[in-house]
């Protein structure tokens, strides 16, 4: 189905771009090669993908959609240590019983990196024409799935969230409606392929017979100015990224934008995959409307792996919008609370906008906090290998996302996630607030932060973990100047800030952060009085 829809989309103008690398490949070339990659997995059931963005990878994934094996994209390492990704890895190839593991060059490096080997799967080099390792259960045959995305595990395990072709198609559908997609457009885009966002993003392109330009998570990451130039110099009309990306580009072009920069192509600027944030969507639509950026162009947006990717964005034509409520009203059934933008109380949510295409979600009764629920045939029929009564489906079939939020005017606001809400004193706080009040400090706004609630010896507080390159005396300075703006807000006694080294607070491939992990950390730090 998807290999058949891509292939009948294709057009002489259909091009996959690699700025960075200074390359345009046709998409009709790009699957005639895929011809021998398609051989060397024919009979495979799953098929995982561990490479880089680029055209290998691309490649790999329409070489599984040409045989039906089910592509299972996994994530690089990211902020994993070395022994940890090899256990994470190796739980991805025994849950979704891979056949294969396809790698490119950067994935011949990391596997001799690993102080390890990976068991039960057959290694492959998609360049090469010798297999490596033993072959498990040759010849298998079709599988009943398309693509099978591992959740970025911030709260839990890493789930296989088990999509359809016919899930993924109207997942895509839903993109390009939203998007009013046209043949005249084309996605750039630097998130990684094995993420939800870049993959479905990347197809719902494809399928539509319009070009890709693709870079690489590290041309973002490293210099994100010359991503910016490449990018407003390409053919690109449309981004997604989450609200990082849009504040990192603003930061960095903060002195002044190139005046031959142009950014009036970019039509479509979409904003998810975490909260976005009032305070950057006004940064970055101020820095760049002198380069053509047009406010309309920011959509934020709402989706996830179980739902194909998108749920709600924010409609064509109009201007992000915000709400500011009582952050103290915003638990499980509170009837939300409007207040002045500057109230002490006040937390400023963007909307999501309205349900995109044909998806659906609900949160109760209007005006009040409760759990999004979403149905639509994008949706998942359920996580690979979980019995139905572990399956978050509501009795009438709903899938429940764990996240909270409230409709107001017909349009979806994101409160937060359900485990990511500490309740303390009787009061409810979300981890993301408390991290957005500690990253709008002028001394920490570069650094990364996590808030955790903690109990202990009967007393109940909220644990703030930042990252600072500082020495210990300035470090504790800083903690404590955070500590005292964290209790302005939210009252005396609920948080202490304990300062970390840099990169030290665990992440997920997607830049969530591992709460379980983070909150294992919190107790080394406390109990143990060691700063890692």
């Amino acid at each position: 189905m998807l290999w058949d829809a891509i292939g009948s989309a294709v057009t002489p103008r259909t091009v996959l771009h690699l700025p960075a690398a200074g390359r345009s490949i046709p998409l009709s070339r790009l699957l005639g090669d895929t011809d021998a990659t398609a051989a060397a997995i024919d009979g495979d059931r799953r098929v995982g993908l561990l490479m880089a963005n680029g055209e290998p990878w691309l490649r790999g994934l329409l070489a599984c959609l040409r045989t039906g094996a089910a592509a299972v994209p996994i994530a690089l390492p990211g902020a994993f240590g070395a022994g940890a990704y090899l256990e994470h890895l190796q739980r991805i190839v025994d849950d979704a019983e891979l056949d294969t593991l396809l790698v490119d060059e950067t994935g011949i490096r990391l596997l001799k990196r690993l102080d390890g080997e990976v068991a039960g799967v057959r290694i492959r080099d998609i360049d090469s024409a010798d297999p490596v390792g033993p072959r498990r259960d040759p010849r298998r045959g079709a599988d009943d799935y398309a693509v099978i995305q591992y959740t970025s595990g911030s709260t839990s395990a890493p789930k296989g969230v088990a999509l359809t072709a016919a899930n993924v198609m109207a997942g895509l559908g839903v993109i390009v409606d939203a998007a009013a997609w046209t043949d005249d457009d084309c996605m750039g885009l630097w998130l990684p392929l094995f993420h939800d966002m870049g993959l479905f993003a990347t197809l719902a392109s494809l399928v539509h017979g319009t070009s890709v330009c693709l870079w690489r998570p590290t041309d973002f990451a490293r210099d994100p100015r010359r991503w910016l130039a490449e990018c407003a110099a390409s053919p690109t009309t449309a981004v997604p990224m989450p609200n990082f990306g849009y504040q990192t580009l603003a930061t960095a072009f903060g002195d002044g934008v190139p005046a031959d920069m142009d950014l009036s192509r970019w039509r479509l600027a979409f904003n998810g995959a975490e909260p976005v944030r009032q305070a950057t969507v006004r940064e970055f639509t101020e820095v760049f409307a002198p380069s053509g950026f047009r406010p309309e162009a920011m959509r934020p947006c709402y989706g996830m792996a179980e739902a194909t990717l998108m749920v709600t964005c924010l409609p064509e034509g109009s201007a992000p919008r915000a709400l500011t409520v009582d952050r103290f009203q915003l638990g499980p059934g509170d009837a939300i609370r409007i207040v002045l933008e500057d109230s002490d109380a006040g937390w400023t949510v963007m909307s999501a906008g309205v349900a995109a295409g044909d998806m659906r979600w609900r949160v109760g009764e209007p005006g009040r906090v409760g759990e999004i629920e979403i149905s639509g045939p994008a949706v998942m029929g359920g996580y690979l290998g979980v019995p139905a009564t572990g399956q978050p489906f509501t009795d009438d079939g709903w899938l429940r996302t764990g996240d909270l939020g409230f409709e107001h005017d017909g349009q979806l606001y994101v409160a937060g996630r359900v485990k990511d809400m500490i309740i303390q004193h009787g009061k409810n706080y979300y981890a993301e607030d408390i991290e957005e009040i500690v990253r709008r400090f002028p001394s920490a706004d570069a650094g990364r932060c996590a808030a955790i609630g903690v109990t202990e010896s009967g007393a109940e507080y909220i644990a703030v973990l930042l990252e600072t390159p500082l020495a210990s005396t300035p470090a504790a300075e800083l903690a404590a100047a955070v500590e005292a703006e964290v209790r302005a807000v939210l009252g005396p006694g609920v948080a202490r800030v304990y300062p970390v080294a840099p990169k030290t607070i665990p992440h997920t491939s997607s830049g969530k952060v591992r709460r379980r992990a983070a909150r294992e950390l919190c107790r080394r730090i406390t109990q143990e009085g060691a700063l890692a």
